[in-house]
């Protein structure tokens, strides 16, 4: 699982480009017509404008994004507060921040508009990053590449960065310099924050290991250690619905969904046991930012605890999931043949040897 986002209906098939000559992305007049008189609904117009409105996108020839690195980018972040200020980390250990609105310099003649980065931190050097470790100030830049980066969700005057070199920094846009570090034994591959938490400030890091970290910027330390994955975390996002609720996605090809005030994981997706009602719900708690739902998943059933079994799988016939994590027995992921459980997969006693 490389990347975590948030899930969308997919629109329609493209319904054509009408009639007159529309321009660009814009309705037709037969469209809008239908669209007043109700014939056509209204999401199925959106749908089309929509398509249409992407179709139409094509690279601008009147604005430069000038880029000050000779190395690739490997992360892009535009600002949730003002949707103005670009973030960009790069292979070359560069962080550059953009005014998407407010050019740099415009040719006269020609109107062509060039975006100069309002701050850049170069690469740093080990002398440099050793100033800004364990939450003190420091000026120096990542040592390797810019692997993530993420702005306060509520001010621009702060973002944060992750890095191959085992960190991950918070930075004060208005002096450019790294007022707080986190470091790792892992290279840290993905950061996120919640976008509507009201409660608290953690950030979401995933890292080479299996484990999923919550830092506090407000005390400098690493707050909650969430253990489940089996390889390292790739990606985290946290939920729209609820500010608790944060996803991950890991090499192991699972994500999981944790509330982040219990321990343990309370939603597992993979390719060998995911279930209708588990998908619809974590789609609807992606799609509603302002419900506050939270998907609740199915209860571990254990031996221990009889009431939370299903009735029929105390059914003689009634056999343990080969697909599911809980229901693994011996050492390949399958039933063994040679085990009957008395009373169906979770009786009240343990097991028999033998039998069928």
């Amino acid at each position: 699982v490389n990347c975590l986002e948030e899930l969308w209906a997919p629109p329609p098939p493209f319904e054509g480009r009408g009639t007159m000559g529309s321009p660009g992305w814009k309705p037709t007049a037969g469209e809008l017509r239908a669209r007043e008189s109700g014939t056509r609904r209204p999401l199925s117009f959106r749908a089309s404008v929509s398509r249409r409105h992407c179709d139409a996108a094509a690279l601008s020839g009147d604005k430069t994004i000038a880029h000050r690195w000779s190395g690739g980018v490997n992360c892009l972040e535009l600002d949730e507060t003002e949707r103005r200020y670009l973030l960009a980390g790069t292979v070359d250990a560069v962080i550059a921040v953009y005014d998407t609105e407010q050019p740099t310099k415009t040719d006269r003649t020609t109107g062509h508009a060039t975006h100069e980065p309002l701050i850049r931190v170069a690469k740093g050097s080990a002398e440099g990053a050793e100033g800004g470790v364990g939450g003190a100030r420091g000026t120096g830049g990542h040592l390797f590449s810019v692997s993530c980066a993420a702005w306060y969700p509520v001010d621009t005057g702060m973002f944060f960065t992750g890095s191959f070199d085992q960190t991950v920094a918070a930075w004060d846009t208005n002096t450019a310099s790294r007022v707080l570090a986190f470091p790792f034994d892992a290279k840290v591959y993905d950061i996120s924050m919640s976008p509507n938490a009201s409660s608290h400030c953690l950030v979401a890091v995933g890292t080479g290991h299996p484990q999923v970290r919550l830092c506090d910027p407000n005390s400098g330390n690493v707050t909650h250690t969430l253990t489940g994955h089996r390889e390292a975390v790739w990606a985290t996002r946290w939920m729209l619905g609820s500010e608790w609720i944060l996803a991950t996605g890991a090499g192991d090809g699972d994500v999981r969904l944790w509330d982040i005030r219990r321990a343990g994981s309370f939603m597992r997706l993979d390719a060998s046991n995911v279930r209708a009602g588990e998908v619809d719900a974590l789609e609807e708690a992606l799609r509603a930012p302002d419900r506050g739902f939270i998907p609740t998943g199915p209860a571990p059933a254990t031996r221990r605890d009889v009431d939370a079994v299903p009735a029929h799988l105390f059914s003689p016939d009634a056999v343990r999931c080969a697909g599911s994590g809980w229901g693994r027995s011996g050492g390949g992921g399958a039933p063994s043949g040679r085990r009957r459980y008395r009373g169906g997969a979770y009786g009240d006693a343990a097991y028999v040897a033998g039998g069928s």
